[in-house]
């Protein structure tokens, strides 16, 4: 569907049915008549935490809101409802223009009839939708990757792993995000050996480690789908984080060659290391951050990357260790 096209039929049809239409910063639409605001927003294909974003923003601004998209499988349907909100699918789009080009609500306005605006169904939310707490998702202005696992998601892989959660808190960890290249030879008597490579990968700014890792979806700001979270600062400088990042991408591209070699009527057969040159190897770095759910169970405390839902690390703790 078009997302223009669909957004103008939606303003006709709210319009017609006696809404008035404004701009709104959370949704495409923001229909409002008497004491309902409802906040219309489209996306071609969304999932759980574009939902619950955009439940606690309109939650935040006290109206309903109307969710369409191509389609929505049983999980998403679920969380709609238990978030308040209303879902439109393609069928149920289609099914609302065609009443409303029955009731005339998509003529241009010299052509409409006297036609009685009867009352529509327009948004109607499930009155056995629970009412809960909401908690803002907040904006921050930070380089890094999307947090793609919500906040309950992550309290759901932890459960399996350290019981009932007592603690959770999202950090963003500080990492030297490179990427490298390089094309170099190394003689060896009558051999040429061709060493060429390319890849990603990060230096943990707090511990140092090396991880040979490509991330997608870097931004300059980020939806927090929390209000209690820490963004770590880095403990590695960026020269050593360099320094490190070679002699990890060294020691990836290392190749080991067996040669032979006519000597008289022998064969004789060496094996030869071959490794680039610091100076050969082109990188680029600078400082991003990841998001990590950490969360705390009994007696045991587990780490959740954010981005994909891995988890890091699992580790016993007591209370004095988070003083």
């Amino acid at each position: 569907m078009n997302k223009q096209a669909v957004i103008d039929i939606l303003r006709k049809i709210f319009t017609y049915y006696g809404y008035s239409i404004n701009p709104s910063e959370i949704s495409d639409l923001l229909a409002e008549k008497d004491s309902e605001h409802l906040f219309i927003r489209y996306e071609p294909s969304t999932n759980a935490n574009s939902i619950r974003h955009f439940s606690n923003s309109v939650q935040s601004y006290g109206g309903k809101g109307i969710q369409i998209s191509e389609s929505f499988d049983d999980k998403i349907r679920s969380l709609a409802l238990e978030e308040g909100l209303i879902l439109w699918d393609k069928s149920e789009l289609e099914s609302r223009v065609g009443r409303a080009v029955l009731a005339g609500a998509l003529e241009e306005p010299g052509e409409q009839k006297p036609i009685k605006k009867e009352s529509m169904p327009l948004a109607q939310v499930p009155r056995e939708a629970p009412r809960k707490e909401y908690e803002k998702t907040i904006r921050i202005f930070l380089r890094s990757v999307a947090v793609n696992i919500g906040k309950a998601d992550s309290l759901s892989i932890a459960e399996t792993k350290v019981g009932k959660p007592k603690y959770q808190q999202l950090k963003f960890v500080p990492v030297w995000y490179y990427r490298y290249s390089f094309q170099s030879q190394k003689k060896f008597k009558s051999r040429v050996i061709d060493l060429n490579g390319e890849g990603e990968g990060y230096i943990n700014a707090l511990t140092g480690v090396n991880s040979f890792n490509k991330y997608k979806d870097i931004q300059d700001n980020t939806l927090v789908p929390t209000q209690n979270y820490e963004i770590k600062q880095p403990k590695v400088e960026k020269k050593d984080a360099l320094n490190r990042a070679l002699d990890a991408v060294i020691r990836e591209h290392t190749k080991q060659v067996r040669l032979n070699e006519m000597i008289g009527d022998t064969i004789v057969f060496e094996n030869r290391v071959f490794s680039p040159e610091p100076q050969d190897i082109n990188m680029e770095m600078d400082l991003l951050h990841i998001p990590v759910w950490e969360i705390r169970g009994k007696s045991e405390a587990l780490e959740i990357n954010g981005y994909d839902g891995k988890v890091e690390s699992v580790k016993v703790y007591n209370d004095a260790d988070f003083v």
